[in-house]
């Protein structure tokens, strides 16, 4: 269902707005992430809501009593807001050329290198968890590839939908919206340009429910299908912050090849390719669990034939 339209009340709103994010971007960057992480804090104190998926996703993710379960707890707040940083502050690191001296993209321009050798004539697909600095991982991909095409849902208030298409267009993402947005990210992959996803979001509907640290969750084939139909080759990679302001690293976990994905059937193919690429993610989740957002529910749809079951006392696999 399209949300209503309230232009005037999202502008209301936008002006105040508007003005936290010109702060965000220009006071130092010691202060603005350290107050986006005490907000972070301060939110995990006044939502029990957000803190019972946190603990609960981190028990089926580690084992239910796991001694690191509170440490990663308390992180993964602070580590969520610090996102919003990077988001206000990216349009004066792009336009002072900051952003090329603070994110490091050695692996990422290999991996396209390899993909280029390997597929050639097949644009890649990249895709990457909520995990660390996301965003800056969006603008790499951008830059290095001249354009990639990305799949997000529309933001509530109109005006801070816009402001976040412009700064995510900055360096080449072309974004989509998720009604009808498949289109022209396929027409995008047959003209040789990247598209780009973040698969570990809970799919209410249409989703294929697949192991993410051993236990199913629904997740989105849209990035497993495309590389199927049209042999384009995986990146599996994220963005990790490096210590708590804006600088980050990509990490590249694996470079996957649909024609090796098992199975006699387009399903069973399918299903194996979703497994490789959540596997992936699991180990660029492990690599630094205190980055991720927790925060969201994975784990809520469940399977039809599957009851409602506690969180595993297993840790990953």
């Amino acid at each position: 269902m399209a949300r209503k339209k309230r232009p005037v009340l999202d502008f209301l709103a936008w002006i105040p707005l508007r003005g936290v994010l010109f702060l965000l971007a220009w006071l130092p960057e010691r202060l603005v992430y350290g107050f986006l992480a005490s907000l972070g804090s301060l939110f995990r104190l006044l939502s029990r809501r957000r803190r019972e998926i946190v603990r609960a996703n981190l028990a089926r993710a580690f084992g239910a009593g796991a001694p690191e379960i509170p440490r990663i707890e308390r992180a993964a707040f602070r580590a969520a807001f610090r996102v919003g940083g990077d988001l206000a502050r990216m349009p004066r690191m792009v336009a002072s050329g900051a952003f090329d001296r603070l994110v490091e993209t050695g692996e990422l321009e290999q991996a396209l290198r390899e993909c280029r050798e390997r597929f050639p004539g097949k644009a890649p697909i990249f895709c990457t968890p909520h995990l660390g600095a996301w965003e800056q991982g969006g603008q790499a991909l951008g830059k290095l590839a001249g354009k990639v095409h990305i799949i997000a849902r529309p933001l509530g208030n109109l005006y801070l939908d816009r402001w976040v298409r412009r700064t995510r267009s900055m360096m080449g993402q072309e974004i989509h919206p998720r009604r009808g947005g498949i289109r022209p990210v396929v027409q995008g992959l047959k003209r040789g340009e990247p598209a780009g996803f973040l698969p570990d979001q809970n799919q209410r509907t249409r989703g294929l429910f697949i192991p993410f640290f051993g236990e199913l969750a629904s997740t989105d084939r849209s990035p497993a299908l495309l590389a199927l139909k049209g042999g384009h080759p995986l990146i599996i990679g994220a963005s990790l912050r490096l210590g708590r302001g804006f600088a980050a690293r990509t990490r590249v976990a694996a470079i996957l090849d649909p024609a090796s994905f098992a199975g006699e059937s387009m399903d069973e193919k399918l299903r194996d390719g979703l497994l490789q690429i959540s596997r992936a993610m699991q180990s660029l989740v492990l690599e630094a669990p205190e980055q991720y957002f927790w925060l969201h529910d994975r784990w809520r749809t469940r399977p039809p034939s599957e009851s409602a079951l506690p969180p595993q006392t297993k840790g990953p696999e």
